[in-house]
């Protein structure tokens, strides 16, 4: 029993690691813009075409209670946008992808912060 738990981790682990690598496929790279509540994301390089809306995931570094999803839609300038009235006032991991899956994003950031938090793939 305890092979198999193991088994299945070590897939989702796997799973999770190819969505980074095709983020990375897709050169895909981002500036994350949070500022009075609204949250944008506008795609600086990369193949995004195919993400009709964006997931974003905010873990707090340390408590649970302070994590949060948000659904960023397109908007007319080609950025990504949404409204969150969340509290953001701390540090997070912040995770984004297409709401289909299909690759990830991800980066540590601490706010407030007026300026925009570049996001790309790591590349080692």
């Amino acid at each position: 029993m305890v092979v198999d738990d193991y088994y299945k981790k070590g897939k989702a682990v796997n799973l999770e690691l190819s969505k980074f690598e095709k983020a990375k496929d897709l050169y895909l790279h981002a500036d994350l813009f949070i500022n009075d509540g609204v949250v944008t994301v506008e795609f600086t390089k990369g193949d995004h075409r195919n993400a009709p809306a964006l997931k974003l995931s905010f873990y707090h570094t340390t408590l649970k209670e302070k994590d949060f999803d948000l659904v960023l839609s397109p908007n007319a300038k080609g950025q990504f946008s949404g409204v969150t009235e969340k509290l953001l006032d701390e540090r997070y991991t912040v995770f984004i992808e297409p709401i289909d899956s299909s690759w990830k994003l991800k980066e540590t950031i601490k706010l407030p912060y007026s300026g925009a938090f570049k996001i790309n793939p790591e590349y080692k």
